[in-house]
């Protein structure tokens, strides 16, 4: 069973590497006051994704220690989106902040769109063992989340990271 949410998502993203793809790799992989590069922000993205995945996999193989969501989840995620709108910029941890020399955005494109029909096929997997209202991913901010909160989670960080990439684009 397709999951709407994920699919949208993956529409949003192959449609800002169409966009993206018409740039120059050098300003792609161009660091720009110290700061990360357009790549490196979506390498960041995908790789948030995938870790998030993994996380899930090794979680759920002992479903009985998973947990209901607790309702302070959405307050934190609610503070969380408020103070990234604000500007307050958050620490990403080492392991979704290491990064290739050079990213090769067709490489990282088809790796992503990969990573999205993995996730889909763990989405479909927790919902026929009814794993994915539990709290099945631990955010360092937010908190345990289930399933439909972990993918609001990637929709507003990939646009989080897709804002500052376009004003990027535009220096």
């Amino acid at each position: 069973m397709r999951n709407l949410e994920l699919d949208r998502l993956e529409k949003q993203r192959a449609e800002f590497f169409d966009q993206l793809e018409k740039l120059p790799n050098d300003l792609l992989n161009n660091k720009i006051n110290n700061s990360w590069s357009i790549a490196q922000h979506l390498y960041h993205t995908w790789l948030a994704e995938t870790s998030t995945e993994q996380y899930i996999r090794t979680k759920t193989k002992y479903p009985d220690l998973l947990k209901k969501m607790s309702f302070t989840v959405y307050l934190r995620t609610t503070l969380l989106r408020f103070f990234l709108k604000l500007g307050v910029r958050v620490k990403a941890p080492i392991s979704t902040s290491t990064f290739p020399e050079k990213i090769d955005l067709k490489i990282l494109k088809s790796q992503w769109s990969d990573s999205r029909k993995s996730f889909q096929n763990l989405i479909n997997t927790l919902e026929e063992k009814k794993l994915n209202n539990k709290a099945i991913f631990r955010h360092p901010l937010m908190g345990r989340l289930n399933m439909k909160l972990t993918l609001y989670f990637f929709n507003f960080h990939f646009k989080h990271h897709q804002k500052i990439i376009n004003n990027l684009k535009n220096l």
